[in-house]
């Protein structure tokens, strides 16, 4: 370090020496001689100890900083919609209705912002990838009333029974020690086997603390 602070007083000197002699031709006197000596002196205390307070730091590496990433639950939906994709076998779905992902508990009725997130996610996902889409929620009428025009609903007496899907994606959430296991399987509605599946693991950095909050 010794030797590495050395040389580039060194070179500093040199560089300084340089612009000394290209910028002045002719004699200037004495005492600007001597202001010039004493600010390239100070210049070289400061590089001094600012190279003495270089070495002197320890580097500490801050970790993932959890605001600084890129990551979005549509990027893992991408990876699942993949997988699937990967894992069919011939199996071509014409209608594929896609529920809310549910935590993995005793009665598989809970679902999170997380679960539904990645419901909604994956229909634009698999519409994506060619497969088409059915979204049961939505029935043949519009509403239209003072708040706006609706055509989706959660009444299941307001929705129609046809057409039924060809295949229904439904998945798992278990909640591990640094993230959020997520389990995905595509099922033949008609004989409930499982054509496609995946698996992948979300890191808590990446969600926010109200979306693992079941309900």
């Amino acid at each position: 370090m010794i030797m590495k602070r050395s040389g580039a007083i060194l070179a500093c000197l040199a560089a300084l020496s340089g612009c000394e002699s290209a910028s002045h031709s002719q004699i200037v006197p004495a005492q600007q001689v001597e202001s010039k000596a004493a600010q390239q002196v100070r210049q070289l205390t400061q590089l001094s100890h600012d190279l003495d307070t270089i070495s002197g730091v320890e580097y500490v590496n801050p970790g993932f900083m959890s605001y600084e990433h890129n990551k979005q639950i549509a990027n893992y939906a991408g990876q699942i919609a993949l997988e699937l994709s990967d894992s069919l076998s011939g199996v071509v779905p014409s209608a594929v209705a896609i529920t809310s992902f549910v935590s993995f508990d005793n009665n598989l009725r809970r679902s999170n912002q997380l679960g539904n997130q990645l419901a909604e996610s994956m229909i634009h996902q698999f519409q994506k990838m060619g497969y088409p889409a059915l979204d049961f929620k939505s029935h043949r009428g519009i509403a239209v009333t003072a708040n706006g025009d609706f055509i989706l609903s959660r009444n299941a007496k307001q929705l129609p029974k046809k057409p039924a899907p060809s295949h229904v994606l439904t998945g798992t959430m278990i909640y591990r020690d640094r993230g959020v296991e997520i389990n995905t399987r595509l099922l033949n509605f008609d004989s409930r086997l499982v054509v496609a599946s995946s698996h992948v693991v979300i890191p808590y950095f990446i969600l926010s603390p109200q979306a693992t909050a079941t309900y």
